[in-house]
């Protein structure tokens, strides 16, 4: 696993959400104005509450849309649980770098994001846990 480097806020964050959760956080992180929690994967249901319940107080109390990605040691799996509701053809690892292959230009397009703050997001969660140098989609 690499090394992760926690600022303030993100530590207070995680903080906050684990003691309204319930449930252990892997790393939170933010993103303009979303909050990605990453949790392990036999607690997601748990995280989210009975019709989101869960969520939406976490969303009320740091003011942000909370999104609960399920974590997995597995590379491809975390790929794939970070993405959904996207899936793609295929997810490789070739020397370092990640690549995410389909052959629609519309998932593409949702991958990467405006300005590819998709991508971006999802390199920095995937570097977070893996010793990746780079994530790009194909």
């Amino acid at each position: 696993m690499a090394r992760m480097k926690l600022d303030r806020d993100a530590m207070g964050m995680s903080l906050v959400v684990e003691r309204i959760m319930k449930v252990p956080i892997k790393d939170c992180f933010c993103s303009n104005d979303t909050a990605y929690c990453i949790v392990p994967a036999a607690l997601v249901g748990k995280a989210v509450g009975k019709g989101g319940i869960t969520i939406k107080k976490v969303q009320e109390k740091i003011g942000k849309k909370v999104r609960v990605v399920a974590y997995s040691e597995h590379l491809q799996e975390f790929i794939k649980n970070f993405i959904s509701p996207l899936t793609v053809q295929e997810i490789v690892l070739e020397d370092g770098v990640v690549y995410l292959r389909d052959p629609y230009r519309k998932t593409k397009s949702l991958l990467i994001g405006r300005e590819g703050r998709n991508l971006t997001l999802l390199n920095r969660a995937v570097k977070r846990f893996f010793p990746v140098n780079e994530v790009k989609v194909e």
